[in-house]
Order: structure tokens, then sequence, then C-alpha cells
């Protein structure tokens, strides 16, 4: 199978990410066409909070009821209603040691895969990671890079599923956002509108982001893809520590891999 993916009409996108890969401007961008039913991470519960969770991060919370892997792709497969399409922005680490076979997957979605630069991504991870006082996180997790069960994912979705994956990296992004998204309407099926370069007159509801607040100011607070300034800088590799940029390493050969397999902006191709 290859193209877009509908269901009852409407296509249905999955945006897999690895974290400060720019995913959430991204899903705000997609909010603002307007016709879309947008959802924000949904297996993080299940990844975090479910009786199956995979991290200890909230050992000490108390176990959500109907926050199974199974719940979750149930809840992503329900028939959604008043809308054109159904957009889901998610992190590939949340599935991790579960993805030998698409049964955790939700059916009838096209997969699509961002990327960033580990040496940009990671070290925000670990900026915000090490943040408690903002984030409430008080250590860095290489589990949740995410790069990883990202190629895992990507493998999945074009061996077994036969999907023509499509990958977006974050710089492309933010230097090319009009063609970047334009290519990625035409090739999902989503709607496309000019509003979703330029969110600053789009009415919005930002009560999806409530739970992970603080981790998406920077998105919340910007109109564009350019930078906000509330981020401030990332860290530099001298102030990084050495499981930090032993992972970027790591990392660094498996974005290489999916970079060159990334889709190219219209603006750079010959």
């Amino acid at each position: 199978m290859s193209g877009e993916c509908t269901q009852g009409g409407i296509s249905k996108v999955i945006l897999w990410a690895v974290p400060r890969s720019i995913s959430t401007a991204f899903f705000r961008a997609i909010m603002a066409n307007g016709r879309s039913k947008v959802i924000l991470e949904p297996f993080a519960k299940a990844y975090y909070y479910g009786s199956e969770r995979l991290s200890k991060r909230y050992g000490d919370s108390p176990v959500e009821t109907n926050s199974t892997f199974m719940d979750i792709k149930k809840y992503c497969e329900q028939d959604f209603k008043d809308c054109d399409s159904v957009f889901i922005k998610d992190m590939a680490y949340y599935l991790a040691g579960k993805l030998d076979t698409p049964a955790l997957l939700p059916e009838g979605f096209m997969h699509t895969f961002l990327i960033r630069d580990p040496r940009r991504a990671i070290a925000s991870l670990y900026k915000l990671s090490t943040k408690k006082e903002v984030t409430g996180w008080d250590h860095f997790d290489a589990a949740e890079a995410g790069f990883k069960e990202l190629e895992e994912l990507y493998n999945l979705v074009t061996k077994q599923l036969g999907q023509d994956a499509i990958v977006v990296d974050a710089d492309d992004l933010i230097k090319y956002p009009d063609d970047v998204l334009k290519t990625y309407c035409k090739k999902t099926g989503l709607y496309y509108d000019p509003k979703m370069i330029d969110w600053r007159d789009s009415p919005l509801d930002m009560s999806v982001f409530d739970e992970w607040m603080p981790w998406f100011e920077g998105a919340l607070t910007s109109t564009s893809f350019r930078s906000s300034g509330t981020g401030g800088r990332s860290p530099e590799p001298s102030e990084l520590p050495d499981d930090v940029i032993n992972c970027i390493d790591r990392c660094m050969l498996i974005y290489n891999r999916l970079y060159a397999k990334r889709t190219t902006p219209c603006t750079l191709r010959i």
C-alpha cells in the first residue's frame, strides 16, 4: 500500500517523531488548517501511566485506566465525526520493544516521520530533562531520545506495511515551511491552508496542550516555524555529560540513514 490512506472517505495520518524535533510546531500548523481532527501523543499515556507502562519516570503516579497500548490503538481507530482528516502526532519511543510487528499501529493510517539532527534534538532534550523547575523532570534518560524506535518504525512501515514513507527533516521544515507542508499535504491527502505557515490569526483551541504544557511553551508562544526565543540556547557539546554525548553519537548514525531517505523540499530539487 502506498500513497495516502483513507478510511470512510477521510485521510488518516500519523507523524512519528523524536523529542525536540519541532514536532509540536508541525502539529500546530496542521491544527491551523481547520479541517483535521488532531490528537496529541496518545501513546504517552500507555508509556508513562498505563498498566503496561514502560517508563519509571512517573512510577509514583496511579495507574490510569483504559490506557493500555491496545486501548490507545483502538481510540485512534474510532470513527471521528465532522472532520475531513485525522492527524496524530506521537513519539516513536512510546512503542519501544513492541515494533516487531504492526500489531499496535492504528489501522488505516499513513505513517510519516520527522527527524532532527541529534546534536540539536538531544541537547535540547537533555536541557529540559534536567530543568525540574520547568518540566518536573530531574534526569536525562537515553531511552527517550527515540531515534532507534523511529528507524524501527520506518522499517516496519516500509517493509511490512509496504507504505512509501514520508520523512521530513526539521531543518528543511524551518527553512522551507511552505514547500515542505505543501508537499506533505499533497502526499498525505491533508488539506493545505496558507495559515499553516503563519498561525498568528488562527483561532485555535489550546486545551489539547494542557497536560504537557511546559514542554510545548515554545510552540505555543510562536506564530510560525521561526524560533519564539522562549527556550533559550541548547547546551554546547562541552557542556554535556558523557552519557548524553554517547547518546548523540549513536543516534547520529540512525539520523544520517533516515536523512538520506528524507522528502526533499521542492526548493532544493534540481
